[in-house]
């Protein structure tokens, strides 16, 4: 439960501290006296969005405690633990603080912690329940409905079954929306790709083929130059021309008269040296005529492959001695366009197998959502009947989606119809529910809902609008009850609801020092029932007022 709430320089509120009790508790004051500033600053602790208009205007920044019991609350006190948020001086004491600049910044704490406004929204969202004045025109939303049936429901679980499988889905379904983007080939585009991989590889192009052929074709191209050429070198036998024995013949005759001169000692070394180059240069030549092809059909082959070579490079746009590499680009690029395919064909398997599961688990919601409606209509017929709306009945028309894709919420479209008088056929409220019925028609509903509810605390924020007389009290024992079980704050301009109360704060508006102040203080018996006349006789109080008013609390206060 709510224990206190403390506001600093919040709106016109310099210093507030507010200790709240048990049960139900008014809250009540002249229109603008600040009654939803509380609210305001009570949202900011539980993580709504801060504004720099918040602060007060001679103040540098505001600043909101909001103090809770945890005793019964072992969901959260196990969330804080985890998080390493727990007060180590009190594991059962929650305080939420939000600090807010003048220019919009803000921070917020818990137990002195430092975190993301994120943390403090989502313990808000379990600590307290807000009930809005304007929840009757959010009934006008068809939206709502179907979130008022699940806020009653006791399926949560098939609920997030249902967004968990959808959320799945649409992951496998964004994957694939990635892989036949852009980097997708077309139908035509594999084709055409396959294709020219067919091509390359029935070519058979073989590392350094092409270097080796245009050297034969080279040498094939000027063979009679190249022969004549090394035959000039090759020794005449039958002519008896050979350089290299006359090397030899002359190296031997200088060799006698070396012992005479260093110069003919070193020509004959160089004619040695030179026989035996002469003789590997011969050893060459001949190996040359030796693999020598002198096929006149060989150059009409290797003239047939390189055409073949250079009119496929051509085709694929590429230097023909890039094709090994074009390849192999294109054979990476069909693998893995394939594997996408794979990758593809894996990910709609999935999506059918979760679009399986999906239309089992929405069909179960359905099924208790359902069930649901029809205790919820009785439960509000019940409450109407309460609230003056004996003959008035509830029913919530829920139709099929069509499974278009897995929607997180179920396949289930929701539509509450009204029947307010008997023998007519039930339509949609907005076209047949006054503003007076559709206020009833509201709360009655929200006191079924909260009533389930297990958030500890709720906050009814002038949701008795739009009602008056015995109803006003009727909906004040409502209320009073609803607060037996739960901690109940309920904001009210009815003295039929206030008086139903267990605890009673004002909310009032004083200027002082040309300023503006906001002031909340609790009601003792005899200022209750001051309070209370004053809402049903407005500000001048009378002895029938203030005696309405002890009749109405029950009360024997003091003049």
């Amino acid at each position: 439960m709510l224990q206190q709430l403390i506001v600093q320089h919040f709106a016109l509120v310099d210093f507030l501290h507010l200790d709240f009790n048990h049960n139900m508790t008014a809250i009540s004051g002249e229109t603008g006296a600040g009654k939803s500033i509380l609210l305001d600053a009570l949202g900011l602790a539980l993580g709504d969005r801060a504004e720099s208009g918040c602060v007060r205007q001679d103040a540098d920044r505001a600043d909101i405690h909001a103090v809770f019991d945890l005793h019964n609350l072992p969901t959260i006190k196990d969330y804080l633990a985890s998080k390493h948020l727990a007060s180590e001086d009190d594991p059962d004491t929650c305080i939420l603080r939000r600090i807010v600049n003048q220019d919009g910044r803000s921070r917020g704490y818990v137990n002195g912690r430092p975190v993301n406004i994120s943390i403090l929204k989502l313990l808000g969202q379990q600590l307290i329940n807000i009930h809005g004045q304007h929840e009757h025109q959010h009934l006008l939303a068809r939206d709502s409905h179907l979130k008022l049936l699940d806020a009653y429901g006791d399926y949560q679980q098939l609920l997030q079954t249902v967004t968990a499988i959808s959320q799945q889905w649409r992951e496998l379904e964004r994957q694939a929306k990635t892989m036949t983007g852009a980097n997708r080939l077309s139908e035509a585009e594999q084709q055409l790709l396959a294709y020219q991989v067919d091509e390359l590889e029935n070519l058979a192009l073989q590392d350094g083929e092409l270097t080796h052929l245009e050297q034969e074709h080279k040498q094939l191209a000027k063979a009679e130059q190249l022969l004549q050429a090394v035959g000039m070198v090759m020794p005449d036998n039958a002519a008896g021309d050979d350089p290299k024995a006359n090397l030899q013949r002359w190296q031997q005759n200088l060799q006698e008269f070396a012992a005479y001169s260093p110069q003919i000692a070193n020509a004959a070394e160089l004619l040695a040296s030179a026989a035996i180059q002469l003789e590997e240069c011969q050893y060459e030549l001949q190996n040359f005529i030796n693999g020598f092809d002198q096929d006149p059909n060989r150059l009409t082959i290797i003239e047939a492959r390189l055409d073949e070579i250079y009119c496929t490079a051509r085709k694929h746009k590429v230097q023909p001695d890039q094709l090994l590499a074009h390849k192999q680009a294109l054979l990476s690029q069909l693998e893995h366009n394939q594997n996408q395919e794979a990758d593809l064909q894996a990910i709609n398997t999935q999506q059918q197998q979760l679009a399986n599961q999906y239309a089992e688990a929405a069909s179960q919601l359905t099924t208790a959502r359902q069930h649901t409606a029809s205790r919820l209509q009785q439960a509000v017929a019940k409450q109407l009947a309460h609230l003056a709306m004996p003959h008035c009945q509830l029913e919530f028309a829920i139709n099929q989606k069509a499974q278009t894709e897995l929607f997180s919420n179920g396949l289930d479209e929701v539509e509450m119809l009204i029947q307010t008088n008997p023998g007519q056929a039930a339509k949609p409220l907005a076209k047949i529910a006054s503003g007076g019925e559709l206020s009833r028609i509201s709360l009655a509903i929200q006191v079924v809902i909260a009533s389930t509810s297990i958030t500890p605390c709720l906050i009814f924020d002038e949701v008795d609008v739009g009602i008056g007389g015995a109803t006003a009290e009727i909906v004040g024992r409502l209320l009073a009850q609803l607060g037996q079980h739960c901690q109940l704050l309920c904001i009210t301009h009815l003295p039929q609801v206030a008086s139903q109360a267990q605890h009673h704060l004002q909310v009032s508006k004083h200027n002082q020092n040309q300023l503006t102040h906001t002031q909340v203080v609790p009601l003792d018996d005899k200022q209750r029932v001051q309070e209370i006349a004053r809402m049903l006789g407005g500000v001048t109080l009378t002895e029938q007022t203030l005696a309405h008013a002890k009749e109405m609390l029950g009360t024997s206060a003091v003049h």
